[in-house]
């Protein structure tokens, strides 16, 4: 009977056992957060713009290149972005322009780099598209 009942309890912990379902980030999770993140910079990515070239440019292909906290631990941060300025409809010239904005001196985000590059007439930047 004690036996039985040992296989039983047995048969049933075995039978009834699911592994553990821990949340992962996934890419959607890290995309919806750059795009937030975008979103909340562009106003300072088209006043930079507009400081660089004299005028608000058209810009297209935002993205997220990096997010650098500072020091660990703290809500400062370094975000670096990407976009592509264009001119007409979607027509070159076309610049890719890296910005550094940082909010480690004042509350609002402030360039702290500016780097502008001209892309060749057959070079295209990948766009993502939110999501």
């Amino acid at each position: 009977m004690k036996k039985g009942l040992l296989i039983l309890i047995a048969c049933l912990t075995l039978f009834s056992y699911s592994p553990v379902k821990a949340e992962t980030v996934t890419k959607n999770d890290v995309q919806l957060r750059d795009d937030l993140i975008f979103i909340m910079l562009y106003p300072s990515i088209q006043q930079e713009l507009k400081r660089q070239y004299g005028e608000i440019k058209q810009n297209m292909c935002g993205k997220i290149t990096q997010i650098k906290q500072l020091p660990i631990g703290s809500y400062l941060f370094n975000v670096t972005v990407q976009v592509t300025t264009f001119e007409g409809a979607h027509g070159p010239p076309n610049d890719l322009m890296t910005i550094t904005f940082s909010n480690e001196k004042t509350i609002e985000w402030q360039a702290i780099d500016f780097k502008r590059r001209r892309l060749k007439p057959n070079e295209s930047t990948k766009c993502t598209h939110p999501l």
